[in-house]
């Protein structure tokens, strides 16, 4: 109990402080623009935060080379909140730490170790960008971080999550790549996962849908698939059924995920619940551009009265 209650202690101390160095020196500051809804500048120290709790939890127990992986996903966010590197840059060392990861880990599909260690190479990048794509609303890459490590039994991680769930709904800080990295490879590399590569893709299911929906919507609108925007599945969400019930709902979808990817039809349920919030996800955006049209015309047509 003395242990858990010095574990809480530290962990709020270490979050108030980064929040603090990041306030008065101007750094890992994340600034409002026409793509962010926040006012203020927010610190993005949840990454500095969650990294030093895993050194903390893990100080002795360590091997430097084996935990190497872990430093470099942290550093690649680290690198791009402090610098914003161009994403290519960004994808560069992300196919880097795939390679080491695939030396240590493959997920398997058909048992032919060189065709699964190709796909758990891209299974790898694609939930790396898939855990920061969900950082795209406060608390939505948390919440279902919690899950996900309570479904894995990692429960050393739990309480940090919590506190810094609670400071993210604040909008006292933001995780930044740094936390999206670190959280997507602390689960990837957990031993506790399905070994399977289709069990992996169901039980991640949520942010991966979140990226392949990404790609394919915009394939349907025929726009740059690249092109960021905020017509993902979060944003529709929280604009239609407000950004708290949202999150109960992703909540509940990615339980409901991680238990499907333990079934004998997991997959196949998994693809036809995708189809109908994909047609629910087109729909929705189809009448967000008609309104955003209508708002425009008669805000054109006010300023030609006005003249």
């Amino acid at each position: 109990m003395d242990r858990i209650l010095f574990d809480f202690f530290f962990a709020i101390v270490v979050t108030i402080f980064f929040i603090m160095f990041s306030k008065k020196t101007k750094i890992l500051l994340e600034y409002p623009d026409k793509r962010k809804n926040h006012s203020k500048p927010v610190p993005l120290v949840g990454g500095l935060v969650l990294y030093t709790w895993v050194i903390y939890k893990n100080i002795n127990n360590w091997n430097l080379v084996e935990s190497l992986p872990i430093h470099i996903a942290f550093a690649i966010g680290l690198i791009d909140d402090l610098l914003e590197i161009h994403y290519y840059a960004k994808l560069l060392f992300q196919f880097l730490l795939g390679l080491l990861f695939i030396q240590s880990t493959h997920f398997v599909l058909f048992g032919n170790v060189a065709f699964d260690k190709v796909i758990t190479f891209l299974l790898f990048i694609a939930l790396m960008n898939a855990f920061n794509l969900v950082d795209g609303i406060n608390g939505l890459l948390l919440a279902l971080s919690l899950i996900y490590f309570a479904f894995t039994l990692n429960f050393s991680m739990l309480q940090i999550l919590f506190i810094l769930l609670l400071f993210n709904m604040a909008e006292k800080l933001f995780m930044g790549d740094s936390g999206a990295f670190l959280i997507a490879y602390l689960l990837l590399s957990s031993d506790r996962l399905p070994n399977e590569a289709i069990k992996i893709g169901v039980f991640f299911g949520y942010p991966l849908y979140e990226i392949a929906s990404s790609f394919l919507r915009r394939l349907v609108f025929k726009q740059n698939p690249f092109k960021p925007d905020r017509f993902h599945l979060h944003h529709i969400g929280s604009k239609l059924f407000g950004h708290t019930y949202f999150l109960i709902i992703a909540a509940f979808l990615t339980i409901g995920f991680c238990r499907l990817s333990s079934k004998e039809f997991g997959l196949v349920f998994y693809v036809a619940i995708s189809l109908l919030i994909f047609a629910f996800q087109i729909k929705s955006i189809r009448k967000f551009r008609n309104l955003d049209k209508v708002e425009s015309v008669s805000e054109r047509d006010e300023s030609d009265l006005k003249l």
